[in-house]
């Protein structure tokens, strides 16, 4: 939380420059006076009014942020810059905040340094928080680095068109304050820290073309890629209501003759990722938790769910994760 000056002698509390919009952005005004809050960005905008109780207004704007978010289409979702204005009959205080569709729970690090498995052969991007100010430096294989532009904010980049001629890996190298001395593109071979404000992704290169290759937005707003390796199908049919028919032949006429007035029918695959080290298997893991699953089928990303059942990970060094996929409902006629 920040905080600042708010009718000359009273105080604000407001959001951090960086705010999930599933955590509580909670504002808090010391005022006697009705506030009124206006949320915008671009051409949308929300208006809050509050009365004060006990000489403070308090509100929680995640609700109003969630909205500037399109999450049902296709396109992925990067920050926002959200504008706020508290404005009482005597003061008015204007913020900023970029706010990620995401949340952070406890003991959660956000935009730490990783290793990723780049599947070359399939779409893919490399999901990053970058701060204002901060350098960008990309190299690949055995080239040393070269500085780059990426904007700020959550990014996702596409590290085809950073170093397509990768054929090992890339790295991609984020400094905020870079002491002169420790800039060494060797530190990255060896998965050394270089210091503080120094965030290093390092994309070893997967040249993989086959299999159930699938993409979900994690918890903190990241996509995650893997080609998972295809498994054993299966079908399950759900039956509609019963419609009881008039049945006869040239004798009899017959009860407890009917039809269904429609059958739903989906499909299921299961898919498996063999032998994965323990950093791999927790990013699998916030597949479970994504409510955003695209399966990548004939050049288009599909929508699919990842069945509802619980994951048992082990103390292995290696272990396989594996997960059941939910096709779309098979359409079918109805009576």
């Amino acid at each position: 939380m920040r905080t600042g000056v708010f009718e000359t002698n009273k105080s604000i509390m407001y959001p951090d420059e960086v705010s999930f919009c599933f955590n509580p952005m909670k504002i808090k005004v010391n005022t006697g006076n009705t506030v009124t809050c206006t949320i915008s960005y671009g051409a949308m905008s929300f208006t809050d009014k509050r009365t004060p109780y006990g000489g403070s207004v308090e509100l929680d704007i995640s609700m109003y942020s969630q909205a500037f978010f399109n999450a049902g289409g296709m396109e992925l979702l990067p920050s926002k810059e959200i504008t706020v204005k508290i404005q009482t009959s005597a003061d008015s205080f204007t913020f900023t905040t970029k706010v990620i569709w995401g949340a952070m729970n406890i003991g959660e690090v956000f935009n730490q340094s990783r290793t990723v498995t780049w599947f070359k052969n399939f779409p893919f991007t490399l999901s990053m928080y970058i701060a204002s100010g901060a350098t960008m430096r990309k190299r690949y294989d055995r080239n040393k680095y070269q500085t780059f532009s990426a904007g700020s904010g959550l990014v996702h980049l596409n590290p085809s068109s950073l170093f397509g001629g990768a054929t090992n890996f890339g790295v991609i190298r984020l400094d905020e304050e870079i002491p002169e001395s420790t800039f060494d593109y060797t530190f990255d071979s060896t998965f050394r820290p270089v210091g503080d404000g120094v965030i290093i992704n390092r994309l070893v290169v997967d040249d993989s073309e086959c299999g159930i290759y699938l993409r979900w937005i994690d918890r903190h707003g990241f996509y995650q890629y893997w080609l998972f390796q295809e498994g054993e199908s299966g079908t399950g049919v759900d039956n509609g209501d019963k419609l009881y028919c008039d049945f006869s032949d040239e004798n009899y006429s017959f009860y407890g003759v009917f039809r269904y007035n429609g059958k739903s029918m989906q499909m299921t695959k299961k898919a498996c990722a063999t032998l994965v080290d323990q950093g791999t298997f927790n990013m699998l893991l916030t597949l479970l938790s994504s409510p955003l699953v695209d399966m990548y089928l004939n050049g288009n990303w599909v929508p699919v769910n990842i069945s509802t059942k619980s994951i048992s990970g082990t103390t292995q060094t290696l272990q396989d994760f594996e997960i059941e996929v939910e096709f779309p409902e098979t359409i079918s006629q109805s009576l």
